[in-house]
């Protein structure tokens, strides 16, 4: 990981956009930036600390820009505001960012965001094979696919608010002579980073759309995933299988958003989506007839849904595998 004897701090300033693009493109991945309104002035800072195939990052636009790109392949990205925000459309989700919510942004997607006016980021660059070499140590096995994390992070959680603490004392080191910082303290705050972000952020891989958990969750938690697994054609009620699991509503949709940042209701959602996709793909199903096996019957919104899933409509799947 990171080489004490070689560390040093990078400052690059750009008072124009083609500037700021071409040096972004140059030391990450394709960058296509665009100003909100004609003018092409911008006050763009970047200071970078590299830690290997990883690295701590300051970076700002000084005004208000949208940013393009093909996506990244060989590190994940972990961005907290300062100040301001971010509105990313990432794959198929829309997010944001602001002070008191961290984005970890995976390998693959391409993106597209909008710095809101005054932003000015933490970006802790972590490289995949780091998160490769963590999954094997703590699931015990080499996964062939990375992780794709859900991207939210709430800074008020514990695992927020420890990942914030090391980000800070990245920061730190900015400002200091990083040379002062011992090697074994730079790698331990890496591998703190990953192992937070494994053991409590839930994941997709295998292009799957259901996320799941390298540690178990709750035991009402797992009750309820169980039921949705296998119970998704039923017209499941919420409220009726919290009372079954004999937990509040509020319990189990907290439980949830603790354990998968997402509600009882989505999860069941994308489980359909998913077990909807294997019936149009493998057996060849038409959408209307696939949507009323997993439990939808309103086409129009299952459609909808299918395409925000997977990026495609039904009928673009059944035609591209029958």
């Amino acid at each position: 990981m990171a080489d004490a004897s070689t560390l040093e701090i990078r400052e690059t300033r750009a008072t124009a956009l083609g500037e700021a693009e071409a040096h972004l493109t140059t030391s990450y991945c394709d960058h296509r930036l665009a100003p909100e309104d004609r003018s092409e002035a911008v006050d763009f800072r970047h200071r970078c600390l590299p830690l290997g195939g990883s690295g701590f990052n300051f970076l700002q636009y000084g005004r208000e820009v949208s940013v393009s790109s093909r996506g990244f392949e060989e590190f994940y990205m972990l961005e907290m505001p300062v100040a301001g925000g971010v509105d990313i459309a990432f794959g198929t989700e829309s997010i944001r960012s602001e002070p008191g919510k961290a984005l970890i942004l995976s390998p693959g997607p391409k993106f597209r965001s909008r710095w809101r006016e005054g932003t000015r980021q933490w970006m802790l660059q972590i490289d995949r094979r780091l998160v490769e070499e963590r999954v094997a140590a703590i699931a015990r096995r080499r996964d062939s696919v990375n992780p794709v994390f859900n991207p939210v992070i709430d800074l008020r959680t514990r695992h927020g608010r420890h990942l914030l603490s090391v980000l800070k004392a990245f920061s730190g080191m900015l400002g200091d002579d990083p040379h002062a910082i011992g090697r074994e303290t730079i790698d331990g705050a890496m591998t703190s980073v990953v192992d937070e972000l494994l053991r409590n952020i839930a994941f997709t891989r295998d292009g799957s759309v259901v996320p799941e958990r390298l540690h178990a969750a709750p035991r009402h938690v797992k009750q309820a995933m169980d039921a949705l697994r296998s119970r998704y054609a039923e017209r499941l009620l919420i409220p009726v299988l919290a009372g079954e699991i004999g937990i509040s509503e509020r319990a189990l949709y907290d439980g949830f958003q603790a354990c998968y940042q997402r509600t009882p209701h989505e999860i069941l959602t994308r489980i359909r989506m998913e077990a909807a996709r294997q019936l149009i793909r493998e057996e060849g199903l038409s959408a209307a007839e696939a949507a009323r096996r997993v439990g939808i019957h309103h086409l129009g919104r299952f459609s909808a849904t299918y395409r925000e899933a997977f990026g495609v409509l039904p009928s673009a799947d059944i035609r591209r595998d029958h």
